[in-house]
């Protein structure tokens, strides 16, 4: 059993450092394509932004949910799918470092910003769970 949620930790954390090793050559390109686009607003800067800025990243973090579920072995695998999720967000309100004191607007951002990889994270592991039930014969109700 230890043995398990070893290597389930392991799968799990290496998806997350394996997912950065992909987030950036897509963020390259993605940054030229979108890279003068101007977002005018409080909804715009806080909500908007956050999530088309983020897009890349949340691509790999749901491809990083969905390998999570695929590989651990455990009776409830979309659990194991939190954790990276949890690591996606928390390191998402590291490294900040403000000129003036954050405003609201800018907590919101900011928390919107850890939300969409986190979110995708686990939507990832939502659709390999489902997947895993299905292709098991277990009957969803």
């Amino acid at each position: 059993m230890a043995m398990n949620a070893f290597k389930n930790i392991l799968i799990a954390i290496g998806a997350y450092y394996l997912s950065w090793w992909l987030v950036y050559p897509l963020g390259v390109g993605y940054r030229k394509i979108i890279g003068r686009v101007i977002y005018e607003g409080n909804f715009g800067y806080a909500v908007v932004m956050p999530v088309v800025t983020n897009l890349p990243l949340a691509l790999v973090a749901f491809g990083a949910g969905l390998v999570v579920v695929l590989f651990v072995e455990s009776k409830w695998p979309l659990s194991w799918a939190l954790l990276p999720a949890a690591v996606y967000f928390y390191y998402a309100f590291t490294g900040h470092h403000w000129v003036n004191p954050p405003t609201s607007i800018d907590r919101i951002s900011q928390t919107v910003d850890a939300l969409v990889p986190a979110v995708a994270c686990i939507g990832g592991g939502l659709v390999a769970n489902h997947k895993r039930k299905n292709s098991v014969g277990v009957i969803t109700s």
